[in-house]
């Protein structure tokens, strides 16, 4: 459940979104507009509390983006909780490379404006970005009987790949596939489809900024890139 209150102080209405069960992909800029947020021309600071034990997931896109709130408009992510994003998908087979990770808090504000912006990550918190996803297997095989004069083994044999390399964790890049093994047979035999494996995609971020000044306030685990 995602709970929203909202309070003035002073003559600033500050909007207070209260995220208290695990929940997934969720867009602050549209729940500030259930309480009225109007990004043209609304001013108001906006804070995020995600309560102890409760998770905000990533399934296939960033578990906390921003969307493009108003500039002026500071914004306060206070995480008590996880953010956590998705795995990259892994390579497959013939040395495809794997896929990056998924961004935890994708920072998106228009730009310019006079709004400033605070993530703060609580004792025994985290905010994790998705390991990338492992590289494919290389492929080797042999040719047909005769080639060139040489006797191979034959006919092509297709399957002598290398095994998927390993998805990373939280934070971490996916590793390199194996390279594919030689069918065998006379030196020259060998076809490589390629032989070597796929590259290990990339972990994404765990606060991508876009080039915003946030301030970071860490005191439990951030696993990803932060800038």
């Amino acid at each position: 459940m995602t709970m929203f209150s909202s309070m003035w102080f002073g003559s600033e209405n500050t909007i207070v979104i209260n995220i208290t069960s695990n929940t997934f992909e969720q867009n602050i800029l549209t729940l500030a507009e259930a309480k009225g947020y109007v990004a043209a021309i609304s001013t108001s600071k906006i804070i995020v509390n995600i309560a102890s034990g409760v998770t905000v997931l990533g399934l296939t896109t960033y578990p906390l983006r921003t969307g493009a709130l108003n500039a002026d408009s500071d914004v306060v992510i206070n995480i008590n909780g996880n953010i956590d994003s998705y795995t990259g998908t892994s390579g497959g087979l013939i040395a495809v490379p794997g896929s990056a990770g998924g961004d935890a808090i994708y920072w998106e504000t228009n730009t310019g404006g006079s709004g400033s912006y605070a993530v703060n990550v609580a004792s025994g918190a985290n905010l994790r970005s998705g390991g990338g996803g492992g590289g494919g297997g290389g492929n080797r095989g042999s040719r047909y009987q005769y080639y060139d004069g040489k006797t191979c083994q034959g006919p092509i044999i297709y399957g002598s790949y290398g095994s998927t390399g390993a998805a990373g964790g939280f934070g971490e890049d996916g590793t390199q596939g194996s390279s594919g093994t030689f069918g065998g047979g006379a030196l020259g035999c060998e076809v490589t489809y390629p032989g070597a494996g796929g590259a290990g995609g990339a972990a994404g971020y765990a606060l991508r900024k876009n080039g915003r000044t946030i301030t970071v306030n860490n005191s439990g685990t951030i696993l990803g890139t932060v800038g």
